[in-house]
């Protein structure tokens, strides 16, 4: 077949989410929430491992939609600084710190937010660690995402101070090979309910 009949890269994606959308759905509330508790603490103890302690450590995490990793367990660690996105116009977002007794609202998507709190600096003195939401993965470290963009254009800019990128799944959602477009921001770590993947770094 000829490189001009082969589907574009964006048709390869679109078919792909779909394909995983409907493999993550076909899991049980049992198997989401069990899975899920089973990723959070793999990515404690692999946090644990990896950091220095002596430094203090920024966690940017994603705030989880129904079908995906669970993360809201961590939202109220007394060990890290947590911060959660919250979305802005022209596919833009920004990092709002939370704990046990953030008051929260619903935002674009479904996606609930924090209503206030300081955001995210970086920081030189301390350590940061963002957390990805993704629909597909491969052991490279490529992350297939929704199609929005909001990580990657804020990894574009903010990258160079991120020390851990790392991406959760469930291991339903592994792909031998993810389609990627040059802006894609590859990850160093993914964490399933069945290992810890540490990917090449670039």
């Amino acid at each position: 077949m000829s490189k001009i009949n082969q589907p574009d890269i964006n048709q390869q994606k679109q078919v792909l989410r779909l394909e995983l959308n409907t493999a993550r759905k076909a899991l049980s509330l049992g198997q989401r929430q069990q899975y899920s508790e089973q990723i959070q603490q793999r990515l404690q103890n692999h946090l644990q491992a990896v950091l220095d302690a002596s430094l203090p450590t920024q966690l940017l995490i994603y705030c989880a939609l129904p079908f995906e990793v669970d993360t809201h367990g961590l939202f109220g660690s007394d060990v890290f600084e947590v911060y959660v996105p919250r979305m802005l116009e022209d596919v833009a977002m920004e990092w709002v710190q939370v704990d046990a007794s953030a008051a929260w609202e619903k935002a674009s998507f479904g996606i609930v937010e924090p209503s206030h709190g300081k955001l995210w600096v970086a920081h030189a003195h301390q350590q940061t660690v963002m957390v990805c939401p993704l629909l597909g993965f491969d052991r490279m470290g490529h992350r297939l995402g929704m199609g929005k963009g909001y990580f990657d254009r804020w990894l574009a800019l903010h990258g160079k101070h991120i020390d851990h990128l790392v991406g959760l799944a469930f291991s339903c959602q592994e792909l031998p090979k993810v389609p990627t477009d040059s802006h894609d921001a590859p990850l160093s770590t993914i964490i399933t309910e069945r290992e810890v993947i540490a990917c090449p770094i670039p």
